[in-house]
């Protein structure tokens, strides 16, 4: 058996603010999202796989344009031909209720309706497959859904297909699961998506997001992709495969430049020495001098990019953005003074200011367990009066 699980296409994304790229590439960076989609239905078609799952966010927004509607009707009609069935849930992105499909997909295609259902299908090998699934009815899902799926059907084979995020206990909008619930359904591999960085929650049997196929901004950086995910000696072994078109990077880099020609002939040699191997939109962060950091106008960039476009397009490395740090100032300061810091820490170290503070990272499967253990706020409270008391000079612990 054998099968491609993917999430989160995202087609129609407007990647703003890029209007600086030469046109060729900025036109490649625009159709970057339909590019990397076509990369997954190929790779289906080579493989011959059994069926493809979409684990929601087909669309970046919920109204769908007519070239994102063709797009995917004439890829499911390839699927179609081959006889590869697909199964998709929607997303919080390209929720039900705000769903203006024009045209019926073909006959292959299976869409989850807002509540949980199942189907099942039977292979050419004779194995039996089972595949539950829900799309989005509202852009919010704060109710766990897990409890809606069924247990293990009676098939060779059951494929989860979820849409959401780990609970956190708050704020949680995008249909919120624990691991030990998926866990409980005894399925043999859940295909979530929503999150856009690819993470294994589980390894036997596979939770795991895929990730978005195409990154679409500065903060989506690494390789994208999807996954093959076969059979092997009874359990499913999901493998990654790339289908980004355009990569982003966040370099920091330490440069020496005490003027604006030398920070151009510097980040000019970097470009030089870190070839990428594919277009690469590159957010760059430059440590400098405090005096030089003055001087760096956001002009800067612009000229840079005009005047440097051929070695940036040797390099593949495309800068976008330029952010100019300086070195850390050692501070010199009186101890710290405990009455003082208990008083403090009393109104900052609350629910709602961390909940403010890590936002989305909390819905990160390790970090979510963390937050919800009772002494993580001892420890961040602690961790906060260490980096204070190094920051201000202080080599002991002791208060006076």
């Amino acid at each position: 058996m054998k099968f491609i699980h993917a999430a989160d296409l995202h087609l129609d994304s407007p990647f703003l603010g890029l209007t600086t790229l030469p046109s060729a590439l900025l036109a490649t960076v625009r159709q970057s999202t339909f590019s990397a989609a076509t990369r997954i239905f190929d790779r289906a078609l080579a493989e011959h796989v059994d069926f493809v799952v979409l684990a929601g966010d087909l669309f970046d927004r919920s109204e769908q344009s007519v070239a994102a509607q063709a797009f995917l009707f004439q890829q499911f009609q390839r699927l179609a031909d081959a006889q590869i069935p697909v199964f998709i849930s929607f997303g919080n992105h390209d929720y039900a209720a705000d769903q203006h499909q024009t045209v019926a997909y073909p006959a292959n295609v299976t869409t989850f309706g807002p509540e949980v259902g199942t189907e099942t299908i039977t292979l050419t090998s004779g194995e039996t497959v089972a595949v539950s699934g829900f799309s989005y009815p509202e852009r919010w899902v704060t109710a766990d859904p897990v409890s809606d799926f069924p247990d293990h059907a009676q098939t060779d084979w059951h494929i989860g297909l979820l849409h959401g995020a780990v609970a956190t206990g708050s704020a949680d909008h995008y249909a919120p699961f624990t691991i030990a619930e998926l866990l409980a359904k005894r399925y043999d591999y859940w295909a979530l998506g929503h999150i856009h960085h690819r993470q294994l929650l589980n390894e036997q049997p596979p939770i795991l997001y895929a990730g978005n196929p195409q990154g679409r901004s500065i903060n989506e950086t690494g390789t994208k992709g999807a996954y093959l995910v076969t059979s092997q000696q009874g359990k499913l072994v999901p493998e990654f495969f790339e289908t980004g078109v355009v990569d982003w990077e966040t370099p920091i880099v330490q440069l020496t430049a005490t003027t604006l020609s030398e920070l151009g002939d510097q980040v000019t040699a970097w470009l030089v020495e870190h070839p990428a191997t594919k277009p690469t939109l590159t957010g760059m962060t430059v440590e400098l001098a405090a005096t030089m950091a003055e001087s760096v106008s956001s002009d800067w960039l612009s000229l840079f990019q005009k005047t440097h476009q051929r070695q940036m397009k040797a390099s593949q490395q495309f800068i976008t953005r330029l952010n100019v740090t300086t070195p850390a100032a050692t501070l010199t300061a009186p101890q710290l003074d405990q009455r003082y810091w208990e008083q403090g820490a009393t109104t900052v170290f609350t629910a709602a200011n961390e909940e403010q503070l890590f936002g989305k990272l909390a819905q990160n499967p390790a970090l979510a367990d963390w937050f919800a253990q009772p002494t993580t706020r001892t420890q961040l409270r602690e961790l906060a009066e260490q980096d204070l008391r190094q920051a201000m000079g202080e080599a002991g612990h002791d208060v006076s």
